[in-house]
């Protein structure tokens, strides 16, 4: 049965002609030509789930799961400890302290649950072609790898900026779970949410929204939506700058898993950094020795945008396309594949099409290479600093 949800088209209708008419009416594309020479013909389909209205809710019912499950878990542990004899506030208190080692990885599991069920209703039987669930090329693998760095600098200044008017209650939390054994915390913490959180912003909420309200609005609200669903208004904020990159590189690299890799990377980082800050404190990234925050020195916030937005010129620049392969085509001739809205979902199986990447430009790998030494020449001096009594 198919989804009410999907924008496949009807049953009967799937000869080659059909499924290419169905990609032909004049619409704006995003990034349609694919190198020199190539005709970037306009098409257009269905507009996919869901919109702004539907996102919310959507967004609403992924963050019920989560907290109910979270809850769910809470009650348990009040309920065991008073089983235990501990009826004392204090020794109730003390239970509680501890729920967050069992409480966080049951709710990111319960989130990559959530989204993969969400995405298999709305997309079946063509899951791995909505969400783009492919490899990248070499150079878009390691430009995801190294961008990390810098969007962790910038989105942690950031951050920052907005905890000095915004009220943050979960950095205590995050505090105790980072003590926790590394294995539990970079699979809890890391990779479930890399997973859940990709999937359902990205892979569903995301394309719906470009394809519904164009490129930068719905990306905007994408990433907004990401950063609302972290609770913490100080996190949030933080979220909201790393969903806006996260987004800019599913829709370049068209593949899930770039997000991913810098999401997981990037969480794995933060962890990192608190459970290291005494012996490698990172300005504007970790607390300091004495346990104050400060902002980010100017020559790492400098060298980071630099370098992100070299990293970020590359991806675009190497954007993966998609090519028609009809035959009869003369070379130079193509025409790319569009279903006529922005998107990083792969043409449907019945399409004959070749994924095709443009040769970075020297002169941004020269840029990026240049100020990510920079960028880590100021992070060893600025750290050397702070910890020098």
């Amino acid at each position: 049965m198919n989804s009410p949800f999907s924008n496949e088209p009807p049953a009967g209708n799937d000869t080659r002609r059909d499924i290419y008419s169905a990609f032909e009416s004049p619409t704006t594309v995003f990034t349609a030509e694919v190198a020199d020479g190539v005709d970037g013909s306009s098409q257009s389909s269905a507009r996919p789930h869901p919109h702004l209205g539907w996102a919310v809710l959507w967004m609403f019912a992924f963050w019920a799961v989560q907290i109910g499950v979270s809850f769910f878990v809470a009650i348990v542990a009040m309920a065991i400890a008073v089983a235990q004899g501990h009826t004392s506030a204090e020794q109730i208190e003390a239970a509680m302290a501890n729920v967050s080692v069992i409480m966080i990885p049951i709710g990111t599991l319960a989130s990559v649950i959530t989204a993969v069920l969400i995405a298999y209703i709305c997309y079946r039987p063509r899951l791995r072609e909505r969400l783009a669930v492919r490899g990248m090329t070499g150079l878009q693998f390691l430009a995801s790898l190294f961008i990390v760095l810098p969007l962790a600098v910038i989105a942690s200044e950031i951050t920052n900026c907005a905890g000095e008017f915004l009220p943050s209650f979960n950095a205590e939390v995050l505090g105790q779970f980072a003590a926790s054994p590394w294995p539990l915390v970079f699979v809890a913490a890391c990779l479930f949410p890399a997973i859940g959180e990709e999937i359902f912003c990205r892979g569903f909420l995301g394309r719906g929204l470009v394809a519904n309200h164009g490129l930068v609005v719905g990306v905007v609200m994408a990433s907004l939506l990401f950063g609302i669903m972290h609770i913490d208004p100080v996190q949030s904020v933080g979220a909201f700058a790393l969903g806006l990159g996260l987004h800019f590189t599913y829709l370049t690299t068209r593949s899930l898993l770039a997000p991913m890799l810098i999401h997981m990377l990037n969480n794995a980082f933060a962890f990192w950094s608190i459970r290291n800050y005494e012996w490698l404190p990172l300005p504007g990234l970790s607390p300091l020795p004495d346990g104050s925050q400060v902002h980010t020195p100017p020559s790492v916030l400098i060298a980071a945008l630099v370098a992100a937005s070299a990293l970020l010129g590359l991806l675009y620049t190497t954007r993966t396309r998609w090519l028609l392969t009809t035959s009869g085509t003369q070379p130079g001739s193509e025409r790319a594949w569009s279903p006529g809205y922005a998107t990083a979902e792969q043409p449907p199986r019945e399409v004959d099409c070749r994924a095709v990447s443009a040769r970075p430009q020297y002169w941004l790998v020269a840029i990026a290479v240049i100020s990510y030494g920079a960028l880590l020449a100021a992070l060893v001096i600025e750290s050397r600093a702070v910890s020098t009594p």
